[in-house]
């Protein structure tokens, strides 16, 4: 008897759970905003600033990770697109009295002509007055922003064209150097006239940087449409360029167009981030965009999980805490209780640790890197234990925060180099902890090669059956033959 596999048909998606989650997004989205809302009200001006912050680097670190995490290019010139989008939002939306200023300065490099480019002189010039009015202000900074995801975008399609012939670090170099060029590109005589050189220029608006509304709304856009494009075949080839480029060539995936597209569309929500973040800042200059920017993006991806949306923002959350609230990171104190604090927080990434691996039941809890985090530990304790006198002084942490975060990101590569959450994504299902039985409507649609039945399975597990072929019946069994 011959064992042959019938596959048959998916079973179709449970209408019941595709409306609880539906009802379940709903309810959190109307918690979200109820949340927000609260807090604009009771809370204090830092922890809104806190929040909108966190939405914009939400907005770059997203984007970023669909280079990092979904495509699986390492780049690092993330703070060049942003200064494109930035200055682009900021020299359109730059309000008069700022242009007037900026015009009768002696040290001013920017002409007439280009401080008559604004968003309100482009919306006179083709009739649409009614919208250059203050009550449509909203309106202006969108067009803006959009205009300088644009020009974003087309600086993603020139620094993805060399994606096509290279990889790995010598990619990552160039995307470093894209936008190490950018930035300084900016201060010279061929675009001074634009960005006012190094001086830059304030004066632009804070209605919308500053606004959590502003801010969480864009963010949810883009969380929406990169994780639409995640889970599309879009996104499943890129994730197989990630996985093996040369298997996905091998099995018809155009490699160059999924990488170019790649960079235009992080690129470009890129260039709303800066847009936004220049908001946020009140003005435009060249510091503003210094690569310092993309490290912390780096961060909060490796520190979230590289490939997950979910990871990246809570990676996000924890750098912008570190980022607004790590002043006592910076105080001045004497270098006996920069001893305690570096022994306390060695002992607390330590167990860290060890909670981690507990929980995950890894092996052995003590990792080695437990020990050597124990070891400073302890050493910082008897040294800071000594006699005061032997280490008087002071000693103000400039700089602390960005230590803390490069010795977070150190940390969390030893431990997990994953991230927290790894590729994880949230979803209802993985909240109610729901096995998931086959692909989803979007998948099979889309994946031309599920439409053979020969490759379709009933709910993930193919069903058997025992056929007698004709062959079968005329041969005698192996055992019969031997006798």
């Amino acid at each position: 008897m011959a064992r042959i596999v019938t596959p048959t048909a998916f079973d179709a998606i449970d209408p019941a759970k595709r409306i609880r989650n539906v009802a379940l997004t709903l309810l959190a989205v109307g918690v979200g905003v109820l949340v927000l809302w609260l807090l604009e009200g009771a809370g204090s001006t830092k922890l809104v600033q806190a929040l909108a912050l966190f939405a914009i680097w939400g907005v770059a670190t997203v984007s970023l990770n669909l280079i990092n995490g979904t495509l699986g290019i390492l780049s690092l010139g993330h703070h060049g697109f942003m200064l494109i989008g930035g200055y682009t939002t900021g020299l359109l939306m730059l309000d008069e009295a700022a242009r007037q200023r900026i015009l009768t300065s002696a040290r001013s490099t920017m002409t007439e002509e280009t401080l008559a480019l604004s968003v309100s002189n482009l919306l006179r010039g083709v009739g649409l007055d009614a919208l250059t009015t203050p009550e449509t202000l909203w309106v202006r900074f969108l067009i803006a922003i959009f205009l300088g995801g644009l020009l974003a975008a087309f600086a993603g399609l020139l620094v993805g064209t060399p994606s096509l012939r290279l990889r790995g670090d010598y990619l990552a170099i160039v995307t470093f150097g894209f936008g190490e060029i950018i930035r300084l590109t900016a201060s010279t005589r061929l675009f001074s006239a634009y960005t006012n050189g190094a001086l830059g220029f304030p004066g632009v608006t804070s209605e919308f940087g500053k606004s959590i509304w502003w801010t969480f709304g864009v963010l949810a856009f883009t969380v929406f449409v990169i994780s639409k494009l995640k889970y599309s075949s879009y996104g499943r080839a890129m994730q197989a360029i990630r996985e093996d480029e040369i298997a996905a060539q091998a099995m018809g995936v155009n490699v160059a167009y999924h990488k170019i597209l790649g960079f235009v569309i992080s690129a470009f929500f890129a260039g709303v981030a800066g847009g936004l973040w220049v908001s946020w800042l009140g003005g435009v200059r060249l510091d503003f965009f210094l690569f310092q920017l993309t490290f912390f993006f780096l961060v909060a991806i490796s520190a979230g999980g590289t490939g997950s949306i979910t990871g990246v923002l809570l990676g996000t959350a924890v750098v912008v805490f570190v980022r607004q609230y790590g002043d006592p990171l910076e105080e001045n104190y004497t270098i006996q209780t920069w001893l305690y604090i570096a022994s306390a927080t060695l002992a607390l990434a330590a167990a860290g640790a060890v909670l981690f691996r507990t929980l995950r039941r890894l092996r052995p809890r003590l990792h080695w890197g437990s020990w050597v985090l124990l070891g400073g530990a302890a050493v910082a304790a008897v040294v800071a234990a000594v006699d005061p006198a032997v280490i008087e002084g002071t000693f103000r942490g400039f700089g602390m925060r960005a230590i803390f975060l490069s010795v977070l990101l150190i940390v969390i590569m030893v431990f997990r180099p994953e991230g927290m959450l790894g590729r994880t994504e949230f979803s209802w299902s993985w909240l109610l902890r729901e096995q998931r039985t086959g692909p989803t409507d979007e998948e099979r649609t889309q994946d031309a090669w599920m439409s053979n039945p020969a490759f379709r399975s009933d709910a993930g597990a193919a069903a058997s059956r025992e056929v007698e072929g004709p062959s079968d019946a005329a041969a005698p069994d192996d055992d019969e033959g031997g006798r």
